[in-house]
């Protein structure tokens, strides 16, 4: 890195370093007064078995951030590879409007949840805490639809990616 501040130096160290993390990628999806919101996401894990639970980052800069702050639940979609172009579509703030007019949706726990995904999780917020620009929110999943046969959404390096068919160990 060439700059000569050495904060923002570091800040661009560590966008790259982010961007070398191959991260799977979900869609946070809500039900809000004024209808269906969603999100895509790749700051979300697993938190922990007892109580079943996940961690999904929001900025609080983001329209989404409002919605999920007034439901208090919303749906954990771990996103396939067939998904990229929903994931894309969420992803950006043009078209939002359009955004659900794509896809194989239904109801899980009256949230939207994407049939094509390998697994959605509907949760309800149990906790969040702020941190920086973002809120945590802790997700206390209240059910789980998983699906087989599909092949992993993620991203890595500016674009989406799936793994290699076999598996290497």
């Amino acid at each position: 890195m060439t700059s000569t501040d050495p904060q923002a130096a570091l800040g661009a160290d560590f966008r790259t370093a982010m961007r070398n993390i191959a991260s799977a990628v979900y869609l946070v999806t809500a039900r809000g007064a004024d209808g269906d919101a969603g999100m895509t996401a790749t700051a979300a894990c697993s938190l922990s078995f007892d109580p079943l639970s996940v961690l999904v980052c929001v900025n609080r800069s983001a329209s989404f951030f409002q919605i999920l702050e007034e439901t208090g639940q919303f749906v954990l979609n771990v996103l396939s590879r067939d998904d990229a172009g929903i994931a894309q579509a969420f992803g950006s703030p043009a078209g939002r409007a359009e955004r659900f007019g794509a896809g194989d949706w239904y109801d899980l726990h009256a949230m939207p949840a994407l049939r094509t995904s390998l697994s959605s999780l509907a949760c309800r917020v149990a906790d969040a805490k702020d941190f920086g620009t973002h809120r945590i929110f802790m997700g206390e999943v209240m059910d789980v639809h998983n699906r087989e046969g599909l092949d992993e959404l993620l991203y890595c390096q500016g674009a989406f990616r799936a793994l290699h068919p076999t598996p290497i160990l």
